[in-house]
């Protein structure tokens, strides 16, 4: 058996248990509203919405509702279903990055919630019953943006313009499902409880076959769950699974399935085996180019500002350290595949963003990718500009502590060889005394020298290059779908020609330096270059 088969699983459960073609009256409470593939999925798992395709049919210029005559989400069910709000973390609402976020699950139809469709295709929310109108509008939106199978939908605060938007587009179908505007192969829809103990059990034989455990290990005894909430559009669905026997080692362990993009794969996986190698990430148990088993590394950290920093440094530190062989052969098979990649030098920060987008490259030219690697800034440390194996995506989330402990990375999406600065940028939020804080710990574990200018210069490289990566190469590199598209080569090449003097001219000034590192804020920096140039160039005037 396969995880190929896991696909066919709904299909097998509906066989076997001679339902008919719809069993959606057997809603539990609280069922999770997410997304399912047309095809691969049993149809009792998609959800339908009645009253707005009543509410389409009678309109006559596309509007549906409005948000004085809202329409409920009620599902075509006999048991009186709707989409409705759910408590989660001990909150009615959360927030993400400062926006509303309400969870959605299946429920009694009274409290389902109230929606409007516009022209464009939006659903947004119309009231919360019983409660004042958020003052945020709030629309459908799949978690973390990411337009695949099994991806939670949530009511989530409007992005701004130009992030975007476009993936809150949920379109009504002729048969009365939801589907995002980008992804028409994705509906709305829920797993009733008997797939989804089907779908866990084969997972359990899966793992118990493939993870090196005893014969006294049963699939029927193992402990089997789906994460939720990982985002990467490489990870397909991640499992734990863990064994009755706690002497069995390891007990608890986690099966990662790709989506069917082999040589990324083999990249992540390489880098995965590389950076274990050193302590800075748990030790792979079995893989093919599809899927990953590895033992379940802990939990995530909880730690001060302060402790973070130097934490974070020491992984880094450890990672750093990882030979860079294992980056080669992926490198030059996307040269052979990208000729516009030719002339991009080993270590250069554009390497993160194509590895963890493998496409959106046909337009550049190899002219194109050389002008704009020798255009970005170059680091005036000699630790930031140290060409080392990165995991690309450093930050809190991509993080466990083991028992024992230790801070190790997980999630290599974005991981290939390239600057030191790269594995520090997602650390550069902080301002001051903290930014100080991790690059002195980093130095002094990795036995550099470690004087304030050393310090203020390895801070102004992460700086600096958070600012390119977020605004410039991810706008330029990824994906519409993922961010990308914001930026026009020539754009990005005339903000790179002002910022790159600007910032060489830092290099022996210590109170220009001070001052990038205490006072620069990089998320208004991403969304305004120049804020950086004026901040770097401050006292030549």
């Amino acid at each position: 058996m396969t995880l190929a088969d896991e696909t066919m699983i709904s299909k097998a459960v509906k066989k076997d248990s001679g339902s008919g073609p719809k069993i959606i009256v057997s809603f539990g409470q609280g069922e999770i509203a997410y997304l399912i593939n047309k095809e691969s999925s049993d149809a009792s798992c998609f959800l339908t919405f009645p009253k707005l395709l009543q509410a389409k049919a009678s309109s006559k210029d596309g509007q549906v509702g409005s948000q004085q005559n809202p329409v409920p989400l009620i599902v075509d069910s006999s048991s009186a279903k709707g989409i409705v709000l759910e408590r989660r973390h001990g909150v009615d609402q959360g927030k993400h990055e400062g926006k509303p976020v309400n969870w959605l699950v299946v429920g009694e139809a009274e409290k389902a919630i109230r929606v409007y469709m516009t022209e464009d295709g939006i659903v947004y929310w119309a009231d919360k019953l019983n409660q004042p109108v958020v003052d945020a509008p709030q629309c459908l939106i799949v978690d973390r943006g990411q337009l695949k199978e099994n991806t939670e939908v949530l009511l989530y605060g409007l992005l701004d313009a130009g992030e975007g938007k476009e993936i809150q587009q949920f379109v009504l179908n002729s048969d009365g499902t939801l589907s995002p505007m980008r992804a028409p192969d994705l509906i709305l829809g829920w797993e009733p409880p008997a797939i989804k103990k089907a779908r866990m059990d084969l997972v359990s034989e899966f793992v118990v076959k493939h993870a090196g455990w005893p014969p006294e290990v049963t699939p029927s005894s193992c402990k089997t769950n789906e994460l939720k909430g990982g985002g990467s559009p490489l990870t397909e669905i991640i499992y734990t699974v863990e064994s009755p026997n706690e002497e069995v080692t390891p007990s608890k362990v986690v099966l990662k399935r790709y989506v069917d993009k082999p040589l990324r794969n083999r990249r992540l996986v390489a880098a995965s085996n590389a950076f274990s190698r050193v302590g800075g990430s748990p030790t792979i148990i079995a893989s093919t180019d599809n899927w990953v088993i590895e033992p379940f590394a802990g939990q995530k950290p909880e730690f001060s500002p302060e402790t973070w920093m130097r934490r974070m440094a020491d992984l880094a530190a450890r990672l750093h350290t990882a030979p860079t062989d294992w980056f080669d052969s992926w490198q030059e098979e996307m040269r052979q595949k990208y000729p516009c990649l030719q002339n991009v030098p080993v270590g250069s920060l554009i390497w993160s963003c194509v590895a963890y987008h493998d496409g959106n490259l046909e337009r550049y030219t190899a002219e194109d990718m050389e002008q704009l690697s020798t255009a970005i800034p170059m680091p005036l440390s000699k630790s930031g500009g140290e060409v080392v194996s990165t995991h690309g995506d450093l930050h809190k989330g991509n993080t466990l502590l083991t028992p024992a402990d230790v801070l190790v990375a997980v999630d290599f999406e974005h991981s290939c060889v390239s600057q030191v600065r790269q594995d520090l940028l997602y650390n550069s939020w902080e301002r001051g005394l903290n930014r100080r804080i991790l690059c002195t710990a980093y130095l002094k574990t990795r036995g550099l020298p470690c004087s304030e200018r050393e310090v203020d210069l390895l801070a102004v490289d992460i700086i600096v290059a958070a600012v390119v990566y977020f605004r410039l190469l991810r706008g330029l590199l990824f994906p519409k779908e993922a961010g990308g598209d914001r930026m026009e080569m020539k754009q990005a090449l005339s903000e790179l020609n002002k910022l790159t003097p600007a910032v060489q001219g830092l290099k022996d000034d210590l109170e220009g330096c001070a001052r990038v590192v205490d006072k620069t804020d990089v998320r208004k920096c991403m969304g305004n270059i120049d804020l950086l140039v004026d901040l770097c160039t401050k006292s030549w005037f």
